[in-house]
Order: structure tokens, then C-alpha cells, then sequence
């Protein structure tokens, strides 16, 4: 059985078209069975989500809710995976919309035993005819760029296998066997906290490229820096987990800093080459931020969650 846990906050315009991308077979490849898990504090969010299953017809057992006490995604997260009865559980958001296949392009490196966890590939859906939109394409395909390049191509497969070396799964698309996993419910990145986790005991973190998802970037400075102070800061935040055995820590500043010349290589007009340039003070002011926040005041998950990034929405 193939478990989808898709976790919603206030999402009632979006969670509908990401349940029927994930249900409809013929669309995403999904095997039966499979059960599709929303969790979601907010009643409008919920109902959308059971309109959306009443819709597709599906079954109690291939759709069910649960009520996420406004704890943080961890704590979502932990309760959905109690419940998943699947051997294999991919993990999403409910502003994610998969893209065609992307549910039998995850599962594929499955194939391999060894395998404990596959990153899909998320896009952006944002126009690039500004500097955030532009930005959203630029990040997320530098980390397409990142995983293929840290990782071991296949040989007549559609995917990379990590070695020595990988980069962490991505939380808007990704699928783990169902294993054991204690998930603090302070971590602030819980995508990062689950691909070292499966690192350590043995496994390896696989990159499936054509598992693609549209997902949409903050479209403003304040929300930029909010959205990536929150995720590149749960990085430094792992350090205190210990889950740096195996591997080295993959985000910093400095690790950042040698893919520079990719920023550089990515535009394709003039004024695309100046966004990238302004790219890097931003960056700057994020990790200073990230050393302020996480080092000297030593912040952590707020008690009700996570604000909702609303330009993304």
C-alpha cells in the first residue's frame, strides 16, 4: 500500500486540486491500494479536503482527516505518519499540485532496497518577469541542479542514487518507507531532520527529477526572508539533534558560496543577470539573520506553528 500525507494549513482554495492530482490514477501513476491522509487544524481547510474526496469518490480507507492541534508541521506530521499504514509514504503539502506521473516517478527508486527516502523535483509556477519570481525559478532549479550533482546517475534509470555524498529531500515532494522516526516536534525543518535520520541508519537518499511539483515562492521581501529564515535556519538548528554522523552539514553560507558561479550562468536576459546579483546581499542578510536568531537568541518553533507565508498561497 502506498500511504500520501498531505499537510494543510488554511489552504481551503488549493488542498481540493492537490487531493484529485495525488487520487486520479490515470493522472499521477498512483497504485492501489492507497490511502490519501490530510491533516489540517482549520475547519475550512478540511471540509475543502472531504469535498474534493466525496467528489473523486473515494473510500474511507483511501481518504481519511485528522485534526492537527496548531502544534507545528512536526507534530502534523508525527500523528499522519501514526496513522499511515503504507509501506512506502510520500509526504506534500496542500498548496502542491503534483505533476503528471509524479507519483510512479517517486516510487521507482523504491526498485532498490538500500533506498530509504526520494526527493521529487518541486518547480516554480511563478512568472519570471520579476526579481522573486525570477528567484523562485533560479532556487529551485539550483537545487535540481545541487541533487543531480551530488548524487550517482543510475545507469539506465530515470534517477540519482546518494554515495558518499547527498542533499537533503525536498518537503514539498518526498517519500520514505515506513520506518521508525522520531520527529522533535521543535524541528524547524522537518524535510532535513528525516533525510539525515534515514542516512544514519544505513539507507540511502534517492533523486527522482520527474516527480515534479508546482509550488509558489514568496513574492516580496518580507516574506522572502521570513520564508527562508524559517527553512535554511532549521539547517543550523540540527546541529543541536545530532544527526551529523554520517554526514557533513549541507547549508551555510559558505557552502553556498562555490555554486555562485550557476547564479551567474542561470540568467538568460540582462536584467535576469542583475536579479541575480542582488540575489546575493539578500542571501547575505538571511544567513545573518539565521546566525542571529538561531545562535545568539537561540529561537525555536513558536508553540502555535508556523505563520502562513501568504504571498505563496
Amino acid at each position: 500500500m502506498i500511504s500520501v500525507i498531505i499537510t494543510s494549513l488554511k489552504e481551503p482554495k488549493t488542498i481540493g486540486k492537490c487531493i484529485k492530482c495525488i487520487a486520479d490514477r490515470k493522472y499521477s501513476g498512483i497504485p492501489t491500494p492507497f490511502e490519501i491522509i490530510q491533516v489540517s487544524p482549520d475547519e475550512l481547510t478540511l471540509k475543502a479536503g472531504k469535498k474534493a474526496a466525496n467528489e473523486l469518490k473515494l473510500s474511507k480507507k483511501e481518504y481519511k482527516h485528522i485534526i492537527d492541534p496548531y502544534k507545528g508541521k512536526p507534530t502534523a506530521l508525527k500523528m499522519a505518519l501514526e496513522k499511515a499504514n503504507g509501506d512506502i509514504i510520500i509526504l506534500t503539502d496542500g498548496d502542491t499540485y503534483f505533476e503528471r506521473n509524479a507519483v510512479a516517478e517517486i516510487l521507482k527508486p523504491f526498485e532498490d532496497k538500500n533506498v530509504g527516502g526520494v526527493s521529487g523535483r518541486p518547480v516554480s509556477q511563478d512568472n519570471r518577469d520579476n526579481a522573486f519570481g525570477y528567484w523562485g525559478h533560479l532556487l529551485s532549479d539550483a537545487a535540481d541542479h545541487r541533487r543531480s550533482k551530488t548524487m550517482r546517475e543510475v545507469d539506465g534509470k530515470d534517477y540519482y542514487v546518494s554515495e558518499e555524498t547527498f542533499f537533503p529531500m525536498s518537503g514539498y515532494i518526498m517519500a520514505i518507507r515506513n520506518m521508525s522516526l522520531e520527529i522533535p516536534k521543535n524541528v524547524l525543518s522537518d524535510d532535513a531532520y528525516i533525510s539525515y535520520s534515514i542516512r544514519n541508519k544505513g539507507l540511502e537518499i534517492a533523486y527522482a527529477p520527474r516527480a515534479m511539483c508546482y509550488v509558489k515562492f514568496p513574492t516580496n521581501l518580507k516574506d522572502y526572508l521570513k520564508q527562508k529564515v524559517r527553512s535554511l535556519g532549521g539547517f543550523k538548528q540540527l546541529e543541536k539533534f545530532n544527526v551529523f554522523k554520517k554526514d557533513k552539514q549541507s547549508r551555510s553560507f559558505l557552502i553556498e558560496l562555490p555554486y555562485a558561479f550557476y547564479v551567474f550562468k542561470y540568467p538568460k536576459t540582462i536584467r535576469e543577470f542583475f536579479w541575480s546579483v542582488e540575489l546575493f546581499p539578500v542571501r547575505l542578510i538571511t544567513w545573518i539573520q539565521i546566525y542571529w536568531e538561531r545562535v545568539i537568541l537561540k529561537k525555536g518553533m513558536p508553540e502555535k506553528g508556523w505563520e502562513r507565508i501568504e504571498s505563496t498561497k
